[in-house]
């Protein structure tokens, strides 16, 4: 796949959060390992499931102790839901540095998995209270039957 930029790469975010509500998991995998892959399409995704699953939240309103839990399937399981809440309890809180940390202590696979729960976890809290987003299954649609084509 070519390097996406920072609108393609939240697209496919989108897209990716649009197969899991879809029940296209494999190719949720699939997209999270590609957004994985590189720096700066992680930091686009985490951002982008961020922005869904902090919505109402201003970031650095909460404070540093603040943990906030991240629901859903993940590769790893709780390990990894319990990386994904750190990295977004961080970003609720304003601390960069405190994400940096986390995320600078994973190998790559690591970071595969927290991202992919940050997706699954978008995708749940769009499922509970929203039922279905027309942009993230548009996204999902658009971007899938493109590659297939």
């Amino acid at each position: 796949m070519h390097r996406l930029d920072e609108v393609q790469a939240r697209e496919l975010t989108l897209a990716a959060v649009g197969a899991v509500n879809r029940r296209d998991h494999p190719w949720s995998v699939e997209v999270v390992r590609c957004l994985a892959a590189e720096e700066q399409t992680k930091v686009v995704a985490i951002d982008t499931c961020a922005a869904i699953l902090l919505r109402g939240v201003p970031r650095g309103s909460l404070g540093a102790g603040v943990r906030i839990a991240v629901d859903g399937s993940a590769a790893r399981g709780e390990e990894a839901r319990a990386r994904a809440s750190e990295v977004l309890s961080g970003l609720a809180a304003g601390d960069d540095g405190r994400v940096a940390f986390v995320l600078g202590a994973l190998g790559e696979e690591e970071q595969f998995d927290v991202l992919l729960a940050l997706v699954r976890a978008a995708a749940a809290w769009i499922d509970a209270y929203v039922g279905i987003d027309g942009d993230t299954v548009d996204a999902y649609y658009a971007i899938s039957k493109a590659e297939m084509s």
